[in-house]
């Protein structure tokens, strides 16, 4: 009986084995997983920014119909009609605003002639001025940074002119870079083909049989949208919000159309105008100048507030007019534009909410690391979000942030003195 009960309990010692391993396994995760808790919570790696100035604004962002004093200019009869200023160029009274051509095959081939022209004009200008030429490579190559940037940008947006145009400027800076660092660039054959192009031509017979004349002084602008008068440019401080919202839907439903052959801008002046809520403009007054972002591009523009800012007591929006007297080629193609509007400026050393602490007599600082110890820094706040705050840069307090310094955005138990090895 005795050795029966034996044998049974010696019956399955792999199991019993299994089991004990089994066990052991689940004993050292549990004791990895406390060790690793531990570890962290004690040993945080430490992470810094360096304290550099940086310029923020308080912003407004709205929706901006574009008003300017404009009239479109109707093409001329019995022929094809064919610009002969460029996007953005003053013309005066009187002035040719366009060509008149009797066929559309003329019309190609005469601005085919005139195309040629100016890149022989080119090569024959960039060659006589090749022995004079400048030798300093970095600011050329600076250029050409900037070139391809604005390359880059015009891909982005899809501005199929602007390509052409920054790719014409980005070839000029590589050209001139060759030869200002001594390299062998001859003309010679490039210009023998575009002669030869020219020579081709018959350019007698694809002249403009007619002119397109401007009725008074404006800049020119090929770009029609058909909303030129959509709103009156001389009583524009007028607008309410009803009406300026209709406005602005029925400009965003409207298919791109291109109404006319373009159009004169006849002021300078024109007009940014926008719904706002009363609230997000306590801080603007009219008169204020400020400086309005473009978001569709790298473009800053100051705009003075002509009405809206002054509001009565309970109004919930505002129509915010702001006058802009700056002009481009850009601009004048402008009419729906998502804006940001800047102001009230506040320059410091800007610090994520995430490195700041309250010292023990309730002030807010940071710490930075100098030489693996840590230093507490205080200062007065500027301005302040729930991201970051601007402490003021104040040379004359010792226990400032100062240029350079390592601010610590993580770190544990931070405390002025400490070493961090």
């Amino acid at each position: 009986m005795r050795t029966s009960e034996k044998e049974k309990v010696n019956k399955n010692p792999n199991k019993i084995r299994g089991d004990i391993a089994a066990v052991v396994i689940v004993l050292l995760i549990i004791a990895g997983y406390i060790f690793y808790e531990c570890y962290s919570a004690t040993h945080v790696d430490v992470e810094t920014i360096t304290a550099v100035t940086s310029t923020v604004y308080e912003t407004v962002d709205a929706k901006a119909l574009v008003v300017r004093d404009e009239h479109t200019i109707n093409g001329g009869s019995g022929g094809i009609t064919v610009a002969g200023v460029e996007n953005g160029e003053k013309v005066k009274v009187g002035g040719n605003v366009a060509m008149v051509f009797s066929s559309e095959e003329n019309a190609k081939q005469y601005s085919a002639s005139e195309e040629l022209h100016s890149q022989l004009d080119y090569y024959i200008e960039l060659e006589s001025k090749a022995a004079g030429m400048a030798t300093d490579v970095a600011s050329i190559d600076k250029d050409i940074l900037s070139d391809v940037n604005d390359y880059i940008r015009a891909v982005n947006s899809n501005s199929f002119g602007s390509i052409s145009d920054c790719s014409d400027e980005l070839n000029d800076k590589l050209t001139r870079r060759q030869m200002i660092i001594g390299k062998n660039v001859d003309f010679s054959q490039i210009k023998a083909d575009l002669q030869s192009q020219i020579n081709s031509i018959n350019t007698e017979g694809c002249k403009p049989v007619g002119y397109v004349k401007a009725d008074e002084s404006g800049i020119f602008s090929s770009y029609t949208d058909g909303f030129e008068n959509i709103a009156d440019y001389k009583k524009i401080s007028s607008l309410d919000a009803k009406t300026l919202q209709g406005y602005i839907d029925k400009v965003s439903q409207a298919q791109s159309t291109q109404s006319s052959f373009g159009k004169l801008i006849t002021s300078y002046e024109w007009y940014f105008c926008c719904i706002v809520p009363a609230d997000a403009v306590k801080g603007i007054k009219n008169g204020d100048t400020l400086s309005v972002a473009i978001k569709s591009s790298d473009e800053v523009l100051d705009c003075q507030v002509v009405s809206g800012a002054d509001t009565d007591l309970g109004v919930t929006e505002t129509v915010l007019i702001l006058r802009c007297s700056e002009m481009n080629s850009q601009i004048t193609s402008m009419r729906l534009e998502n804006i940001e509007i800047r102001y009230n400026e506040y320059t410091g050393f800007k610090v994520p909410a995430s490195a700041i602490h309250i010292d023990d007599e309730g002030n807010k600082c940071v710490y930075a690391l100098i030489s693996n110890q840590v230093a507490k820094r205080q200062g007065n706040i500027v301005y302040s979000t729930k991201d970051y705050a601007i402490f003021e840069n104040d040379p004359e307090n010792s226990n400032s942030i100062r240029f350079y310094d390592q601010i610590i955005t993580k770190g544990t138990d931070l405390h002025d003195g400490k070493i961090y090895s």
